[in-house]
């Protein structure tokens, strides 16, 4: 037992002279971590795009071999790493989302051209595009995963993009990054 009470004085000891040391200390406002689980989900907001009849022929763009649960990403040469590490934690505010479910190839590709002509018209920076894993297409081809990726490559306005966190839509969404506008 006396050991015990040695180690309490040095402790105490140790404890003043630490304080001494230091001297007056200010107390932070606020020391809780950010914690991005968190954050409240979007919620979808349904658009009324008007989709071109379907006899117009979009030209083909030939579909990649991505698969219903793989993770994409995509950035241009030049976004800083601070960037793009908080586009992939899903740190980024998202300004609107889209929901491609239910729409054929074309009817998507005509929805998702609109739609990014509108986020770019209000200068939104980060969107949400939930396009489905696509495990009931034909062949377990995610069709829609496949126009997204290859549409959002061809787009100079779009810096990057990434799959989305599990919350989001996981692999069947993509937080996508756009360029500010001058």
């Amino acid at each position: 037992m006396p050991e015990d009470k040695n180690k309490r004085l040095s402790s105490d000891e140790d404890s003043r002279l630490f304080r001494e040391f230091i001297g007056q200390v200010k107390t932070l406002p606020n020391t809780q971590q950010h914690n991005f689980a968190s954050k409240e989900k979007p919620k979808p907001v349904k658009k009324n795009f008007v989709i071109n009849s379907p006899q117009r022929d979009l030209p083909f763009r030939p579909l990649g071999d991505i698969q219903a649960d793989e993770h994409l990403f995509f950035a241009r040469p030049g976004l800083q790493n601070k960037t793009i590490k908080k586009l992939k934690r899903g740190a980024l505010e998202i300004d609107d989302t889209i929901d491609l479910h239910g729409l054929t190839r074309q009817q998507a590709e005509q929805v998702l051209e609109a739609f990014l002509a509108e986020q770019l018209d209000q200068q939104h920076r980060c969107i949400l595009i939930i396009h489905g894993k696509g495990t009931r297409s034909h062949d377990n081809q995610p069709v829609l995963k496949n126009l997204c990726e290859n549409m959002l490559k061809l787009k100079a306005s779009v810096l990057a993009f990434c799959s989305a966190h599990n919350q989001d839509g996981g692999t069947g969404a993509l937080y996508v990054l756009l360029k500010k506008r001058p």
